[in-house]
């Protein structure tokens, strides 16, 4: 065997190794950000298969190696539904789906909600990046509320049916998942 050939065959051997490594790092990975989203899912909400599906649906919760990662992975779920929900009820109002005033101010007022509540959870998300927990528990809580509020709009006299029911129940659900690994973590510190 020449010597070109033995440098030939250490080279395919080296990056063979390597492969073999970058494989198991990924699967290790895998393993580790499950095993944070389904152990904190199954501590904080009874909505347990919701919880995870949500999270695992960003596909940067597979980098999720700690429960400070996986904080920022759900409220950025939480504000890219927010932001959602609200082009939809945009949507709703530039498209003049519906004449009635009384259904008209009650969508304008969740456009407003959900501009306060992204803007909520920015906040809370840039303090979570610091680990700043204690700090943003009261805001987590006020976007947690903002869905909420935007339903109570449609209740009331009128007792109107909401448009947007079924993405603000979502919404809901996600914040609240917020909020839970929040205070859970909160408490810890």
């Amino acid at each position: 065997m020449f010597a070109s050939e033995k440098i030939l065959n250490k080279m395919k051997f080296f990056i063979y190794l390597v492969g073999f490594f970058v494989l198991l790092n990924g699967i290790t990975a895998d393993k580790v950000a499950d095993s944070v989203i389904q152990d904190s899912c199954k501590k904080i909400t009874s909505l347990y298969d919701f919880c995870v599906a949500s999270i695992k649906e960003n596909p940067e919760s597979q980098k999720v190696k700690n429960i400070d990662d996986l904080i920022i992975v759900a409220l950025k779920n939480a504000m890219s539904n927010m932001t959602h929900v609200k082009g939809i009820v945009d949507k709703i109002l530039k498209d003049r789906k519906y004449k009635s005033k009384a259904i008209i101010k009650p969508l304008r007022n969740c456009i407003k909600y959900y501009s306060e509540g992204t803007d909520l959870l920015a906040k809370v998300l840039e303090n979570a990046k610091l680990r700043n927990y204690n700090k943003v528990l009261g805001s987590i809580t006020d976007a947690v509320d903002v869905p909420l509020h935007c339903e109570y709009g449609f209740e009331g006299k009128n007792e109107l049916k909401s448009p947007v029911k079924k993405e603000n129940r979502v919404l809901t659900y996600l914040t609240g998942i917020c909020e839970s690994i929040i205070y859970s973590t909160a408490r810890r510190n």
